[in-house]
């Protein structure tokens, strides 16, 4: 009876699918980006959903061969072991990203960490407002002796505080769960052997 119940405990431990989602550092508003995402312990092909808000008319769009669709819906049959997932995010800010996989009725969602999304300063035109308070870009002349020069990619401030650039110290639940692991295991065949040695004596 002992060796069932350790058998049902341990597979508790080694049946669950895990994710590693890897995305660049630097992500633009509005520019195409890649992420890696790997699914580790599974079978099959699975549906994949990526989310930063629970809105239908999402802010991130996931190219899914084809179209850019809403983050808002799965991909079907997108990804089986490795995959790397083109994405796009409208609006700068600060993203808790959730990643959900999918494969018939089951499903399971991986906590994946937070994206910073930063504005794009655009030097290369001036932006006016017409009478019908509508943005109109109006394009600058270049000469042939003239050079383009290229986005100046930054962050503005518009309040005049300095912008620091932070580091985040988020750690995922799952990344905890795993962390913690080998821990919880060595304690529990502690107990194991503990109560093993004490049946016998």
């Amino acid at each position: 009876m002992l060796k069932f119940l350790l058998a049902i405990f341990l597979i508790g431990f080694v049946s669950g699918v895990e994710i590693d989602f890897d995305c660049p550092d630097e992500i633009y508003a509005g520019e195409e980006f890649e992420c890696d995402i790997e699914v580790d312990d599974g079978d099959g092909k699975y549906d994949l959903k990526i989310e930063v808000d629970k809105k239908r008319d999402s802010v991130l769009k996931i190219w899914d061969g084809e179209t850019w669709d809403s983050g808002y819906y799965y991909v079907n049959d997108f990804i089986q072991k490795n995959e790397v997932v083109r994405l796009k995010i409208a609006e700068e800010g600060r993203y808790d990203v959730v990643v959900k996989l999918r494969d018939g009725e089951w499903k399971e969602e991986f906590d994946a960490g937070k994206l910073k999304v930063l504005a794009v300063e655009d030097n290369g035109g001036i932006i006016e407002e017409n009478t019908n308070s509508q943005a109109v870009q109006i394009s600058t002349d270049f000469d042939e002796k003239e050079k383009v020069i290229d986005l100046d990619r930054k962050i503005v401030s518009l309040d005049g505080k300095a912008v620091i650039e932070d580091e985040w110290d988020y750690v995922s639940k799952d990344a905890l769960f795993v962390d913690w692991l080998p821990y919880l295991l060595c304690l529990f065949l502690i107990c194991l052997v503990g109560i093993m040695a004490w049946d016998k004596f």
